[in-house]
C-alpha cells in the first residue's frame, strides 16, 4: 500500500472494522491524502476517535488483493447532510518486541519463593495422607 501511495491524492480503498453498534462493516470509499500528510476518509458508519480500522487499497494494477493496513481514527467530524462522517486517520505501526529477561510476574521475588514453599508443603501433606 505504501509503495503505491507515495504521493498526495485520492485513492480508492476498502475500509473494515467495528462500528459504534459493535457490528462489523466493510465500506468502499476514497482515502484522501493531503499535501500536509494527513489522511482522511468519508464513511457512512459512525466511529469514535481512537477506533481501529483496516484500510485496503483497491488497485487495478495488481491481481492479488493488498494486505489491509491498520489505522487509528484520530479525529471525527460530525455527520454531514449526506449521512457521511469525515475521519482523520493515523497509520499504526507494529511495536518492537521487548525482552522479558529479568522480569517476573510478581512484584517481589519473595512471592515466588513463598508460593514454591507452599507448593512443596502441600505436596508433603498429600504424601503423609497417602501413607
Amino acid at each position: 500500500m505504501n509503495e503505491e501511495m507515495n504521493d498526495p491524492g485520492s485513492f480508492p480503498v476498502e475500509i473494515s472494522g467495528w462500528g459504534l453498534n459493535d457490528s462489523f462493516f466493510v465500506e468502499k470509499t476514497d482515502l484522501v491524502w493531503l499535501p500536509s500528510g494527513e489522511k482522511q476518509v468519508l464513511l457512512r458508519h459512525a466511529l469514535l476517535a481512537g477506533a481501529i480500522i483496516f484500510v485496503r487499497l483497491q488497485s487495478a494494477k495488481t491481481a492479488s488483493s493488498p494486505i489491509p493496513i491498520p489505522y487509528q481514527v484520530s479525529a471525527v467530524r460530525p455527520m454531514d447532510c449526506r449521512g457521511q462522517c469525515e475521519l482523520s486517520l493515523t497509520q499504526l505501526h507494529p511495536r518492537l518486541k521487548e525482552s522479558n529477561a529479568g522480569h517476573v510476574a510478581s512484584k517481589l521475588q519473595e512471592d515466588k519463593d513463598i508460593y514454591e514453599s507452599l507448593d512443596s508443603a502441600t505436596q508433603m501433606e498429600f504424601e503423609e495422607v497417602l501413607r
